[in-house]
């Protein structure tokens, strides 16, 4: 409670969340990342009891915080790799999209925003993490074709890209630049409709952050 009360009192949202890796890799987290994806392969019931579970635990806690006055929420799932989802998307529809609806429902029931970060490639289920609630969904460009973003999402979901941090390190600032110019121009007019994310590692060379930061405050 006194965290979002210094929130508010900040000018922000109250933003609480749940811990990275709240359903689907809390999974693999609990079983390991083999027997994971055999429970998946073979429909073990118990997977599915174990998502419950972990579904029971998570819905007392964001309750809780919803109750406390948090306005927006915010959870963390990779649920990709660099170029697919590890399962299919007909079983994330079965064992992990039930969980995300009844999650991202009690939140939009309550009047917050919905924010969901994934790593990876996660194109093909983009339809059904917004049918679940998502408000404002944060996937990365360089596992994600930026025009097949724009079309699954503009108009539709807020975006808040994170540009592609395997770039950094090895870019120019002029190629930086380029790349900040090119994401925003894709989403343009956005209509409120696009945030970004720059992550940098401490292999990114200064000149680069900073032209990072120029891009930001020129194109945005």
């Amino acid at each position: 409670r006194r965290s979002f009360q210094a929130q508010k009192e900040r000018g922000n949202l109250a933003t609480g969340g749940m811990e990275h890796g709240f359903i689907y890799m809390r999974l693999y987290y609990l079983r390991g990342f083999e027997n994971f994806m055999l429970d998946v392969a073979m429909r073990d019931p118990r997977l599915t009891r174990l998502r419950d579970m972990i579904l029971e635990y998570n819905l007392g806690m964001v309750k809780k915080q919803l109750q406390l006055g948090a306005e927006q929420m915010s959870f963390g799932d990779d649920l990709g790799t660099q170029t697919s989802l590890p399962i299919s998307p007909k079983d994330c529809r079965f064992y992990i999209m039930p969980a995300y609806a009844a999650i991202f429902g009690v939140c939009r029931e309550a009047g917050a925003i919905v924010r969901l970060h994934s790593d990876g490639h996660i194109l093909p289920i983009i339809e059904d993490l917004v049918e679940c609630g998502v408000d404002i969904i944060n996937p990365q460009i360089g596992a994600n074709d930026l025009q097949t973003l724009v079309k699954l999402c503009k108009n539709r979901v807020c975006v808040d890209l994170d540009l592609n941090r395997q770039f950094f390190p090895f870019a120019t600032p002029a190629q930086i630049r380029d790349h900040v110019k090119k994401a925003i121009d894709a989403f343009s007019p956005d209509d409120g409709g696009l945030m970004l994310t720059a992550e940098c590692a401490p292999d990114v060379p200064l000149e680069n952050i900073v032209a990072i930061c120029e891009a930001f405050e020129e194109y945005t």
